[in-house]
């Protein structure tokens, strides 16, 4: 009877000895989530004052530099203007970036069947934007250049749909989409003397992609550079709209988002750093020569 209450009692003190260690590690990392996010929402902070200091100086520089450009986009846009370095080569360039985003009245809707409803009704609002947040020119001052993305759930294009398609709906089909840029083009050939640019949506995670859905982005895409652009030109004698294909930098031979390219998050679609930085390499091989050319022709310096 002794020896089992002593092994009842040695039992009991193991126990309670495990009880406590399995307490002190559970109060350090309850410590250590703790000191986490401490330190996420101190980044936050940071970066929310980094972006007003941004905004801040593209105010101030706005009186020095005479070419204004607007960039309609949301989070991958981010990731370009501030991770790729593209605000800063476009600065490099005499171009000024106002980013239109989440926060701002004209930049808060960017999927692909809000594009024609905005340039159609809301172009003064475009033109006159001045900085984030809803900032806008009094004083006749204007942006030249107009660039514009929709974000990578775009790139989910459910189906063919049916021609002509329907520039407004929400269905995200290939003859929606088509018909979203016939209507862009009635709309951008008013304005010859300003830059339009499209970046085609970027792809997705293949964890959420779907390979149909994906492939008819790419389909797509492929029509924007190799049929529509060229036949906007041909058709309007301007040269004042271009595509960059964002998702065939960064797409792989699947149509989803290269490997190297995705953040250590299961299912997120937003590029990493190294995504961000090689888009904005490819962007600016094919921006330059046309800025050139844009700036002999409408005498911008």
């Amino acid at each position: 009877m002794n020896k089992l209450l002593y092994v009842v009692l040695v039992v009991s003190i193991i126990g309670n000895i495990i009880g406590l260690f399995i307490a002190y590690k559970f109060w350090n990392l309850k410590g250590y989530f703790a000191e986490a996010e401490r330190q996420i929402a101190n980044n936050r902070r940071m970066m929310t004052n980094l972006y007003k200091e941004v905004d801040y100086l593209t105010g101030e520089l706005d009186g020095k530099i005479d070419n204004r450009m607007i960039f309609l986009h949301h989070s991958v846009g981010k990731g370009l203007l501030n991770d790729g370095g593209l605000r800063d080569r476009l600065l490099e360039m005499g171009i000024i970036v106002k980013s239109a985003t989440y926060g701002d009245s004209i930049g808060e809707d960017t999927d692909m069947n809000h594009w024609a409803a905005k340039f159609g009704n809301r172009m003064d609002e475009v033109f006159n934007f001045r900085n984030h947040p809803n900032q806008y020119y009094l004083n006749g001052t204007s942006n030249d250049i107009v660039m514009f993305k929709s974000c990578f759930p775009n790139s989910d294009i459910v189906g063919e749909g049916t021609a002509p398609g329907d520039p407004n709906a929400t269905e995200k089909t290939i003859a929606n989409y088509k018909a979203a840029f016939e209507t862009l083009k009635e709309e951008f050939r008013k304005y010859p003397d300003k830059l339009f640019i499209y970046l085609t949506a970027p792809p997705q995670n293949p964890d959420v992609a779907n390979p149909q859905n994906a492939a008819r982005a790419r389909e797509f895409n492929d029509w924007l550079l190799r049929e529509f652009n060229p036949r906007y030109i041909n058709e309007t004698g301007l040269g004042n709209f271009l595509v960059f294909d964002l998702f065939g930098v960064l797409a792989d031979q699947n149509n989803v988002l290269k490997k190297e390219y995705r953040l250590p998050i299961p299912g997120d679609s937003h590029p990493n750093n190294a995504g961000s930085t090689a888009a904005v390499e490819a962007f600016v091989k094919f921006f330059r020569p046309v800025w050139m050319q844009w700036q002999e022709k409408h005498g911008n310096s």
